[in-house]
Order: structure tokens, then sequence, then C-alpha cells
């Protein structure tokens, strides 16, 4: 298919679409309520916006190539196929309603000069026919705009040339006898939203990097000279009582009425033209994303690439707009979802802009302050014309929003959101930095090291509870390198410069285990739980933790907790040990998990917290547990043992004052056994899980025989230093 250039493609339906029905048989309506002076501040707030928006759709594309749908590809293809989808429906109901109006407005012209004609008749007649004109192309369709550019054109030279009587002075600011001034607006501002005509037709532009801005701005630059002078033309050759009760007056009272009749005709019927062109290219670009209902059929194209179905389904939708109201009706809906669409498309491009993302670099540039004016300035206007009709659009779009992303929407291109929270992210961290590290802040961010993925799944689960909701997780594991570090400096030698065979980096088994630690992971990610999981190849095992921990403590959202799990078999403990080293050195809180070996965790309901007086491990005991009890939501129970009797008063006072510091759970029971530590271990009530502090003589063969005297799974946690419970 052909393509089109720039005042074929874009200036042409942009400009014939401006001036149209609204500057016809509304802007003598417009400067009678609010005097040339108001006219004029109308006139410039909705140019306000639609050339923020006009240089915002410029700058998007000439980043990026901008397919078929018009603003609705631009949104997609910045912020996701679920904002462009969540605003793609009001835009293609703006268009549709578009094209309601301007049908609308060429019956009343029609109307004006023949009464006896049935309205209806009409209407229908000129939705036939522009519904035929569109069938045979968008091609056929740009080039019987050419005719009606000339005609409009010739009305308003028959305009200028005026033979009116001159009014004494022009009124600088009018007494809006008939509506108030945002309601005025409302009713004017779809004159100035012809950018879209242009816009939607992108799909078909031979370059749409290039005709876009061009063709857009210029046409809004003339316009905005029509409207100028013809409000100030009308404001001259008729009083205001006139300019209000007389929505023909540009036909009364110019020199030749048939020359402006047929400009009013031609308008319209252009613009009606344009919108049923460009609706139906929103509809199937919408449909050939998949997020609308029935998106195969809305996505068919005939032979010559046309959307015969969308067309004809546009057809319909605006049938029943012409039916269900007129053009004051229908205007101000017009407005408020051009206004939705307006303000996205600025959003989209200031995000692009704040972010500072290397992918966006349009050549057509603009500074940010402008789409930012342009979005902040759509919300306002939308707000003052009606509030409550924003408010439920916005709440519309935000449900749509929502809607799309549990759908889960996969696009082949990319968006900016990634950009976009990595920037807040990265803002987030540079302030943290400036700040002191408070215990107030503190919260679970735990590093694993995982030797063996398969034996990891059943302690997962134990894993959630403890980072639940808000904490995260840093799962690694090591290979063992196979070769020497010589020979890996070689083999890498070999690969930069070409020397001998080609060593493949990643063999079969660092890609199983890469896979296993990412499954391991998946069900917590599935939670919305920062997890992240990453394979080091190191000559031992204690190495790569070393190296890792050392490498984590460096980083923004910097580990707090290393995490370890004990084997049962008892010669791994000399390692295990190491590794607890390997984390005191790294001044990182430790837990140790034991897990028994039949029932596990049991029904993840009794916690046991074991604790002594001026425990130097309590701060993270009673954080861990407070953690644990949150997402179990069963019985917390803290245990001291004593010598005699007579300490068993002081110490329940000590665990009392403790829960009140510690702002602990009203069913939290204290229990004091008398005895030897290791002796009543045994007697100790039932529970789930037992936690321990790690003193620093606790070793593990120490921390077997404590699991072995409770029978169950134990914790043992070792404090940091930083942490505190009554914070």
């Amino acid at each position: 298919m052909k393509k089109l250039g720039t005042f074929a493609g874009v200036f042409t339906p942009t400009i014939l679409t401006i001036l149209g029905v609204i500057m016809y048989l509304r802007l003598g309506w417009v400067v009678g309520n609010a005097g040339f002076g108001g006219a004029l501040v109308i006139i410039m707030l909705a140019k306000m916006i639609t050339v923020t928006t006009g240089l915002s759709i410029a700058a998007i594309a000439t980043n990026t190539r901008v397919g078929a749908g018009g603003s609705y590809a631009l949104i997609s293809r910045s912020l996701g196929l679920e904002a462009g989808s969540a605003v793609g429906v009001p835009l293609y109901l703006s268009q549709t309603l578009g094209g309601a109006m301007y049908i609308s407005g060429f019956t009343e012209a029609w109307i004006a000069l023949f009464p006896s004609h049935d309205p209806i008749i009409i209407g229908v007649s000129v939705l036939v026919l522009v519904l035929g004109i569109s069938l045979l192309g968008a091609q056929f369709a740009m080039r019987t705009q050419y005719i009606i550019m000339f005609v409009i054109g010739v009305s308003l030279v028959s305009f200028f040339a005026a033979t009116g009587e001159s009014t004494p002075q022009i009124v600088v600011w009018g007494d809006f006898p008939q509506a108030p001034f945002w309601a005025v607006f409302a009713i004017f501002f779809p004159a100035v939203t012809g950018i879209e005509a242009g816009a939607a037709m992108s799909g078909d532009l031979k370059d749409s990097k290039k005709s876009l801005p061009r063709g857009m701005l210029s046409a809004i630059s003339v316009s905005f000279v029509v409207y100028v002078v013809v409000a100030y033309y009308l404001d001259h050759l008729a009083d205001s009582a006139a300019l209000v009760s007389n929505n023909t007056i540009m036909m009364d009272i110019s020199r030749w009425k048939l020359a402006v009749a047929a400009g009013v005709l031609g308008a319209t019927l252009s613009s009606a033209l344009g919108s049923v062109v460009g609706a139906p290219r929103t509809l199937m670009a919408m449909g050939s994303d998949k997020v609308i209902p029935f998106f195969r059929i809305f996505a068919k194209r005939s032979k010559a690439g046309e959307p015969v179905i969308s067309i004809i389904f546009t057809a319909i939708a605006i049938l029943v707009s012409l039916l269900l109201g007129d053009l004051n009706t229908i205007a101000p809906l017009l407005t408020m979802f051009f206004l939705i669409t307006y303000a996205t498309i600025n959003l989209a491009v200031a995000l692009q802009l704040g972010i500072g993302i290397p992918s966006f670099r349009p050549l057509f540039r603009v500074h940010i302050s402008i789409p930012i004016i342009g979005f902040l300035w759509a919300l306002v206007v939308m707000f003052m014309v009606n509030p409550i009709f924003a408010a439920v659009a916005w709440l519309l779009i935000i449900t749509a929003y929502l809607v799309q992303v549990k759908r889960g929407l996969q696009a082949p291109w990319g968006d900016v959101r990634a950009g976009m929270f990595m920037a807040m992210a990265e803002w987030s961290a540079r302030q943290s930095e400036k700040l002191r590290s408070h215990p107030k802040s503190w919260k679970p961010n735990i590093m694993v090291p995982v030797e063996d993925p398969l034996t990891w799944k059943h302690r997962m689960g134990f894993l959630r509870d403890i980072v639940f909701p808000s904490g995260t997780l840093r799962l690694f594991s090591v290979k063992i390198a196979e070769e020497s570090m010589n020979s890996i400096i070689r083999s890498f030698s070999n690969r930069i410069f070409r020397k001998g065979p080609e060593v493949k980096v990643d063999s079969e088994e660092h890609s199983t285990k890469e896979r296993q630690l990412i499954a391991l992971a998946e069900p917590l990610k599935a939670e919305d739980l920062l997890v992240t999981s990453s394979l080091i190849e190191c000559r031992h095992f204690l190495e790569g933790i070393s190296i890792t921990s050392q490498v984590m403590r460096s980083m923004y959202f910097a580990p707090n907790i290393m995490f370890l799990s004990m084997s049962n078999d008892r010669s791994k403990d000399e390692r295990l040990e190491d590794m607890i080293a390997v984390a005191v050195r790294e001044k990182m809180g430790i837990a140790v998990y034991s897990q028994h070996a039949k029932n596990a965790l049991g029904d993840r309901e009794t916690l046991n917290v074991w604790l002594r007086r001026s425990s130097p491990n309590k701060d993270l005991a009673i954080l861990m547990a407070i953690q644990l009890h949150r997402n179990w939501d069963g019985q917390l129970r803290f245990i001291t043992a004593v010598e005699n009797d007579e300490d068993v008063a002081r110490a329940k006072a000590a665990q009392e004052r403790l829960f009140d510091r510690a702002r602990l759970p009203v069913s939290t029971e204290a229990v004091v056994l008398v005895g030897n530590f290791k002796v009543v271990l045994p007697t100790a009530p039932v529970a789930d899980l037992n936690i321990f502090g790690i003193s620093n003589e606790l070793d593990g063969d120490t921390m077997h025989t404590l699991a072995e005297a409770v029978n169950t799974s134990c914790l043992f946690v070792k404090d940091s230093g930083v942490e505190s419970m009554v914070v």
C-alpha cells in the first residue's frame, strides 16, 4: 500500500479537523458568552494542552517507530500494554464521539439551509457516505480532503469579506449569559483536538518520525491564527445577543452565504471522515495487541490493508451516539476523553525524560517542563470542567489498568516502566545512603548459601515465613571449579586473543544448578517477595561464601542476616563453624536452622524462645520470633531457666518487663523452668520450633545436643549488634 507524506497524511487531516464544526457553528456562541477577550483566553488555554501534547507526540514519534493506532501506539510502547489499553478505550470513544459530533454539526448546518429536511435521515445519509469513502481506503479518503480544504479556504475569504454592521467596540470580557466559563471551554475544546486525526494515521505514513511533528505543529500554528482572527471578526461584526442565539451566524453575515455553507458542510464532512478512518485503526491496533475482547475480529484487515470490520463497528457506534445526543451533549464528553488521552501522552514523555534512560533520545527534543505542564494542565482542566466525571473516568482507567496487569500481558517491545522503577529505587537508595542507619528501619534481609538446591525445597517455606511481607532473600550457590586458577586465566586469555580452541564458559552442570536455584525462588517471587538467585564459580564452597558475603555487604539493600542450614552429618560441623566465622567477620546476624528429620516444623503454630539473663542475642531472637509469629499466628512462648526457686519471681518480672518493652502480643506466654539448663530442656513445653541464642563458645556439637534434647526443629541466632527489639 502506498504510504502518505506529511502534507496529505498529517497536516491536511489535522487542519481540516481543527477548522471544523466548532469554528463554524459554536465559535460565535463562545464569543457571545465570553467576549473576544474571554474567547482568546479559552483558545489559548485549550491550545496550551494541544501544543504541549503535540510536542510530546513529536518527541515520541522521533524516538521510536510508531505503528498503526496513533496515540494508543505511542502510549502502549512507552508505558506498556496495560497503560495503553486502559487509555486506548477512552481514546477510541473520543474518536468515535468525534465522528458523531461532526455529523451532528453537518446535520445542524444542513437543516439551517433546508429546514424541511429530516435531521435523522440527513445524519444517517452522511454516515453512510463517509463509511463508503473510508471503505475505499485511506488513500482515497485523503484525496477527497484536498477539495474540502479549498472549499474551507474560500469560505474563510467570504467571511472575512463580510458586509455586516460593525459594533462600536470589542467586548473584552463577556457576561456568560448562557453558560459559565468552564462549560463554554468544554464546548469549545474539541475544536483543537485535530492532532488526533493526524496521529491516528501514523501507520499509513512514509516516515512518521518526520511527518508527525512537522504536520501537527504546523497545523496547530496555522489554526491558532485562524481561530483568533475569526473570533475577532465575529465580535466585530455582531453583538453578543446575536452571537449566542444564532449558531449559523457565520453564514448569515458573510459576503457569500453559500460559500460559508459549503465550508461548514465540507469541514464537518471531512472531520467525520477523519474519525471514521482514524478510530477503526485505533480499534484494530488494540485488537492486534490482544487487549480487548474479540481481538481477532477487530484485528482483521482486508487484502488492501483496511480494517473493514473495525470500520463497520465504528460506524454503528457513531450511529448510536447520533441517536442519543446532539452537538452540545457530545462535545463535553468528547473533551473529557481527549483530556485523558493527552494527559497520559504527556505523562509518558515526562517519565522518559525524568528517568534519563539512554534509549529515549528523540530527534525532536523537548524540555521536561513541557510534558509536565501538559499533564498537569490537562488534569486541572478535567476537574474544572466536571470533577465527578473526571474522578469516575480516572477510576475506571485505573481499574482497567489493574485488570490488564492481572492478565499478565506480554509485548514484544520494551517500555519505560522497568527504567522508571529502577530510577525510583536508585533515588531511594541514594537518599538512604545519606541517612544514618538505625535499628528502627531493620527488616530481615537474608543471604542464603545453598550447597545443593534440590535439598532446600522444604526449607523455603520457613524462609518465606521469616521474611514475609517486606524482607528480602538472596539465594546463591557455588560451583566448584574443576580447573586451577592458572588454567582458568589461560582459557580466558585464549578466548580473548583467539588462541587455541574456544572454551565454553557455562557447563551443563552450571546451567542445571542455576535453573534449580531459579526454581527455588519462583514460589516466593509469586508472593511479591524480593528474591534473587545467583551462581558463582570458586575453588571451594567456603571461598564462595566469603566472596559473596563481601560483595553483597557493599551493595544497596545489603543482607543483614546469613541463614545457614545445619546438616545431620557431624563431619560438616567444622565447615558450619567456618561459615559462622565469615558472617561474624562481615558483621552480619546469623541464623542456623536445624530441621527435625521427621516432624520438620510440625503445625507451624507454637514457638519457644529461650532467653537467659543479659543474653547478647535476645534482639535478633525476638525479632525473628515476631516475624514467625506474625506469619504463623500461633502461640509465642518465652522460656527462661533458673538455678533455684528463689529466682523464679525475679525471672518472671524480667520477662514481663521484656514483653512490655518489646511490645509483644498479649497472648505471649512466660515460662520459667527451675534447674540446670541442659537438664530442664527435655521438660520444656512442646513447640514446633525452638529458638536459641548462639554464644561465643557454642559450637556445632553443642547445637546438635540442644536440638536432640528438645526433639524439634531449632533455630540458633546470633546478633550482629545493629538489631533492637525495643525501637
